[in-house]
């Protein structure tokens, strides 16, 4: 009898300990058929964001690092006054920033000589217009702007640093820029384009030289249309519009468990098509979006993610 309640209590505690063991370990296992799933689908809505982002408004763009510019080339140098300038019939005497602006605006250019006085206080004459672009471009390639203006500065076109170089396309002077005050400026060089300030877009029509000649652009389509061909840029056609923007920087691990940290569009959608079609990636969350209204959403998770591009639809 003492034998068979020994046997009893050991079978129980046996039992036992295999129930608390078995409601320990008692996980459903990772399905990583729908872990790959969801994976495709952020990434497939993560390529047509960025080149739905990529592919439209570059004429809205343009003008995005002319403050920054401006700001720029104010810590470079400043023009000594007096100084003329000239539309080609007349020549005019500017003698502050006030008379200057008008003239500008009034279609008038530098007539040199003129003389600079640089960061460090040296006087520089500036012989001519080639003189000029040279400290211009001095300016850029010692300073950090970059990026982002359709036809020069950083990529895609141009260098780093440099606003006026171009791969495919020059602009035809004069052209006329629309101001978000409401006024219209006539440029007449690239520099004077790319440092309006208050710049929104062109006013149509312009003119642009191509390796096939001159080609008249109407509209902002035309100028993405141009551009996007310009620098290969998918369009994207079955794109939806974007109902939000990321708000970067975004880091990112691929399969093989590289980190990749993307600041922009254009570096996002570079890091895409360098993927395979079979690899994906895991964005390091949180993530925050911004929508037209500028509002801003945390996004903690891919089913968030994958939510809110199903909202835009």
């Amino acid at each position: 009898m003492k034998k068979f309640l020994k046997f009893s209590l050991i079978l129980a505690l046996a039992v036992f300990t295999f129930s608390c063991s078995n409601d320990n370990t008692d996980v459903i296992p990772e399905d990583p058929q729908a872990n790959n799933e969801a994976k495709a689908t952020i990434k497939s809505n993560m390529t047509d964001y960025a080149r739905n982002a990529a592919a439209t408004g570059q004429a809205e763009s343009m003008f995005e690092n002319n403050d920054e510019n401006n700001d720029m080339l104010d810590d470079c140098f400043t023009l000594n006054f007096p100084y003329t300038v000239t539309n080609g019939n007349t020549v005019a005497t500017v003698n502050s920033q006030a008379e200057a602006e008008n003239f500008f605006n009034a279609g008038y250019m530098l007539a040199f000589p003129v003389d600079v006085t640089t960061a460090d206080g040296e006087v520089v004459t500036i012989q001519d217009e080639l003189g000029f672009i040279e400290l211009l471009e001095d300016c850029f390639e010692n300073g950090t702007v970059g990026g982002g203006n359709p036809g020069g500065g950083g990529e895609p076109g141009g260098e780093p640093g440099d606003p006026f170089g171009n791969d495919c396309f020059e602009y035809n002077f004069p052209l006329s820029v629309a101001t978000i005050d409401g006024n219209t400026v006539v440029v007449n060089d690239e520099y004077e384009l790319f440092t309006v300030e208050g710049a929104i877009g062109f006013v149509y029509p312009i003119t642009v030289s191509t390796e096939n000649g001159d080609v008249t652009i109407n509209s902002d389509e035309d100028f993405d249309a141009l551009y996007n061909d310009c620098y290969d840029i998918d369009p994207c056609d079955d794109c939806v519009d974007n109902c939000f923007e990321i708000v970067f920087p975004l880091t990112l691990i691929d399969d093989a468990g590289n980190v990749t940290t993307v600041n922009d569009d254009d570096e996002f959608i570079t890091y895409l098509d360098g993927l395979d079609n079979n690899t994906f990636f895991t964005i390091t969350f949180p993530m925050t979006i911004e929508y037209e209204d500028g509002t801003q959403a945390t996004i903690n998770s891919e089913d968030e993610l994958i939510a809110a591009f199903d909202a835009c639809n």
